[in-house]
């Protein structure tokens, strides 16, 4: 099992950048409703939750469900489990708090959404929407987060000697899957980075074949492409292999595909000079 190790993410370093970040915006506030970003900026990883965001705190909002959880996950801001919607009680609290400017996550709010937190703020709050304010700063790492990072890959490239021992002629795709995915969650992962590959035969050319009831065939190519969550943090690996004796032609495809993969790859690394 692999182990986290356990430093501490940095949550109000990120909040007060974030809120920096506003100011150069001209806003007051920022509404994050995007849970990936919620969790980032103060560590709540439920599935109810909204993060106001200004420049003299934050005040996160969850519903009566997570009222214990968030007490012991998040970090750095005011809880508050109001009675009714969360979504509806931020908006009432931007009303109640005089701001004039209210920024929120374009990209991750629905017209619906966005209608309901309009239709509560007096008419006199202009609301804006941003984009990838959050995510910017979420693409710089912290050095607990390269590690988080680094246990996630290692935990997921040890899976694949499970996956190559579940592959046999007959068995379907689902079946390999699961015991990849069974033998994750018993690894220690969250859950899967997204949904399992595994596609065999004719659909191994399928970029996102995802696994189906058909068997393994007795020869042909296998693609795996998986990855797990562990910490917050996700990891991706994909691997191909062959079932039987890989025909002259087989042989000439893998190494196409593994020449052009070299090729992006140096290609990336000429324009990171």
């Amino acid at each position: 099992m692999t182990r986290l190790h356990k430093d501490e993410m940095d949550y109000r370093g990120r909040q007060q950048r974030v809120a920096q970040a506003l100011d150069a915006r001209h806003l007051a506030a920022l509404l994050v409703t995007h849970l990936p970003n919620v969790r980032y900026l103060c560590g709540f990883t439920g599935s109810a939750g909204v993060l106001l965001v200004t420049d003299s705190g934050c005040s996160f909002f969850t519903d009566g469900r997570y009222r214990e959880q968030a007490r012991t996950e998040v970090q750095g801001v005011r809880i508050i489990v109001p009675k009714g919607p969360v979504l509806d009680a931020a908006a009432r609290a931007v009303a109640d708090s005089g701001i004039k400017t209210l920024g929120f996550e374009g990209e991750h709010m629905s017209v619906a959404a966005k209608a309901r937190v309009t239709g509560i703020l007096p008419s006199k709050v202009r609301v804006r929407q941003t984009r990838q304010l959050v995510e910017g700063h979420r693409m710089l790492k912290e050095p607990a987060e390269i590690e988080r990072l680094r246990a996630a890959v290692r935990l997921g490239s040890s899976l694949f000697d499970r996956a190559v021992a579940a592959i046999r002629p007959g068995v379907t795709e689902r079946a390999v899957a699961a015991e990849l995915e069974y033998a994750a969650l018993c690894a220690g992962a969250e859950g899967m980075a997204f949904e399992t590959i595994v596609a065999a035969g004719e659909r191994s050319a399928f970029p996102h074949g995802v696994a189906s009831p058909q068997p393994i065939p007795r020869c042909g190519f296998v693609t795996l492409d998986f990855g797990v969550i562990l910490g917050g943090y996700c990891s991706d690996m994909t691997r191909t292999v062959f079932m039987g004796k890989p025909t002259a032609r087989a042989q000439r495809l893998y190494q196409a595909v593994r020449d052009a993969q070299e090729a992006a790859i140096k290609q990336c690394g000429l324009a990171a000079r």
